[in-house]
């Protein structure tokens, strides 16, 4: 065995605990669904628990999304996740799929996110208020927040949707695969 297998084995056992957690939750079948799509979207050819080790060591945006689904925070201990993103949507609320492109930065706070959304870094999705009210963003299927997006505010988002880099979003989106750019962002085209 060569050496460096042997260190990168040796590393893996650290998300052993991780690997437990995710056997005996009862998100087990939407981590391993996520798993197989983070894999296949890296062009990463194992599966299974190979995968999952792999994901883990390679992707901390991976390990917060399984922290946050399983609800096992104290997993940090032995492997961090994604410095700076941040889950306030409960995973309940979070569709299955969630991909998370680089993640830095980025603030998750919809009041639902749909399944295969896709959601890249510097992204805040939130309230428009700081009063005590419920108006956060609720985004569709297929969703795509691209780098620097802001999406405030009690507005709906339909499936399909594309929204470009840096366009902040207070608008609902009601076309379903449009593409919305710009500052206030409005819908330039459907995809």
């Amino acid at each position: 065995m060569k050496l460096g297998l042997l260190i990168q084995n040796i590393k893996s056992l650290r998300f052993f605990p991780a690997l437990w957690v995710v056997k005996h939750s009862s998100k087990c079948d939407i981590v391993n669904y996520e798993r197989d799509r983070w894999l296949e979207l890296n062009g990463i050819t194992e599966r299974g628990t190979r995968g999952f080790l792999i994901l883990m060591s390679m992707f901390p945006e991976f390990r917060s999304l399984v922290y946050h689904r399983t609800g096992a925070k104290w997993l940090r201990h032995f492997a961090k996740g994604q410095t700076n993103l941040y889950f306030h949507t409960p995973s309940n609320k979070i569709g299955k799929g969630l991909v998370i492109w680089h993640g830095y930065s980025t603030v998750i706070n919809a009041e639902s996110i749909g399944e295969d959304c896709m959601i890249w870094h510097n992204v805040t999705i939130g309230k428009k208020s700081i009063n005590p009210v419920n108006d956060r963003p609720i985004i569709g299927d297929n969703v795509r927040i691209s780098t620097g997006s802001i999406v405030l505010g009690e507005i709906t988002v339909a499936g399909g949707t594309t929204i470009a880099a840096g366009s902040v979003l207070i608008d609902s989106v009601t076309t379903k695969n449009a593409l919305v750019a710009g500052i206030k962002a409005q819908e330039k085209s459907k995809l």
